[in-house]
């Protein structure tokens, strides 16, 4: 058998090793992983000494962009993931349009499907009133449903507690699982008044109006809920340790829980904020640097499990808190292209963390949390042939005429480090190489929950 690519010298990092092997890959599927020494005849080679190869990368929670009329930005968006090294995104959904029915999922389904660089998988939204469409959203091929828990404007409205524990019976007894955005809907909206009543328009004011509290308080409403409705959940961009604590203790109780965190929280902090203004605002909000060190100890342990993007791009002129109010500048961090990047520098560079811990929250668990698992997540016979050739020892200063999203504004602009991917493979066909799309064709396929 003449394979259709050989990937040779390859220091191949999983979610608990480092092997010196080759791969091979056919009909856009992992076919054999061997010793170095066993040669096969393939039709093209790549050598990847003194390089990692890591399985592709799973975005659990990338806004990739709204349908609003122009569908670029999901263009952008797909393009960036794929030059970064995400081979998969699950696409969370926004305001335009909520996904609250089956007919708006297969709508952004398709539309999705005709454009995107990357692999993708699609939330459903769990809102106030859609109680009724939350099977017929599972049976359209969700892969999980999403619920603001606080004001997130627009159309996607936050249920109360009843409507949540009334939704999680139903998502339950699809078999299915439930994500949040956790923080308190009373005490976000009192002080996002108080915050406008009183004029109180600086940085500050703003983290101000975001409290640890908020988020503590939202997070163990949801794992009661679980407990009761035996419900899996997955809570989303934690953003400080002692929430993350929580979600350790329900674990330890048999909750079926799992935590996310997001690159921006492990790289930056409130500081940066304070000092650099909106393109590094997001909430929950950039904590104390404490705490930012504080959310290592339990992505090292495994309490959160995934570290995603949360992608959420924005204009320059929407993040300028010079010409508006700092709270009237939009939440999120455009980060797609350079997570991957900024992770694997902060934990191995210097944290001294090994390789695999990249493999195990990017790939691997994101994979078992969310379905995929035996398609995506690793490197083994079987599994698409996604993967990351990635250059330890390439140096960078990320710079906004690299990035690929429609608006060059993201928080790691300016950010240096050392690593970073020169090549993405999308089940066997390069897609990416040094930092550019190897070709315009768009060959992501849709990852529906009743097909995989």
């Amino acid at each position: 058998m003449t394979f259709d690519l050989m990937i040779k010298n390859a220091h191949l990092v999983s979610e608990d090793s480092i092997d010196f092997v080759n791969l091979y890959i056919a009909e856009e599927k992992v076919q054999a992983v061997t010793s170095v020494s066993c040669i096969y005849d393939a039709a093209q080679i790549i050598d990847a000494e003194g390089r990692y190869v890591f399985p592709g990368c799973i975005d659990t929670h990338s806004h990739l962009g709204d349908f609003d009329g122009e569908e670029e930005q999901q263009q952008f968006s797909t393009a960036a993931a794929a030059i970064g090294g995400f081979t998969t995104c699950i696409d969370m959904p926004t305001n335009t349009p909520v996904v609250s029915t089956p007919e708006i999922f297969r709508e952004k389904l398709q539309k999705l499907g005709k454009i995107s660089y990357v692999d993708f998988g699609m939330y459903g939204a769990l809102v106030k009133d859609n109680q009724d469409q939350l099977a017929a959203i599972d049976a359209a091929g969700a892969l999980c449903f999403k619920s603001f828990l606080s004001p997130s404007g627009g159309d996607f409205t936050s249920p109360n507690m009843y409507e949540a524990r009334e939704a999680l019976k139903n998502i339950g007894q699809a078999g299915s699982m439930a994500a949040f955005h956790c923080e308190d809907y009373f005490i976000i909206d009192r002080c996002f008044t108080h915050m406008v009543e009183h004029q109180l328009t600086t940085r500050q004011d703003f983290l101000d109006s975001r409290p640890l509290s908020a988020e503590l308080l939202a997070t163990r409403d949801m794992i009661e809920l679980s407990r009761e409705t035996k419900t899996p959940i997955h809570i989303c961009h934690v953003s400080h340790p002692k929430v993350a604590a929580v979600i350790e203790q329900a674990q330890s109780e048999g909750i079926d829980i799992t935590g996310e965190t997001c690159a921006h929280y492990l790289t930056f902090s409130r500081e940066d904020f304070l000092a650099n203004g909106p393109r590094f605002k997001c909430a929950p909000p950039l904590r104390e640097p404490a705490a930012r060190e504080g959310l290592w100890k339990y992505v090292e342990k495994g309490v959160l499990s995934c570290v995603c993007s949360d992608h959420s791009p924005s204009s320059k002129e929407c993040k300028d808190d010079s010409i508006q109010p700092t709270y009237c500048t939009p939440n999120g961090i455009s980060g797609i292209q350079t997570c991957v990047t900024a992770f694997y520098n902060e934990s191995v560079n210097k944290r001294g963390l090994s390789p695999t811990l990249l493999a195990r929250v990017m790939s691997a668990n994101p994979a078992r949390r969310f379905g995929l698992y035996g398609r995506k997540g690793a490197l083994r016979p079987g599994f698409d042939a996604d993967l990351i050739l990635f250059d330890p020892n390439l140096e960078y200063t990320i710079t906004a005429e690299e990035l690929r999203y429609k608006h060059k504004l993201s928080a790691f602009v300016g950010y240096k480090g050392k690593g970073r991917p020169v090549l993405t493979l999308l089940r066997g066909h390069i897609i990416a190489r040094d930092g550019a799309l190897t070709s315009q064709d768009s060959i992501g396929k849709p990852l529906l929950k009743h097909t995989l």
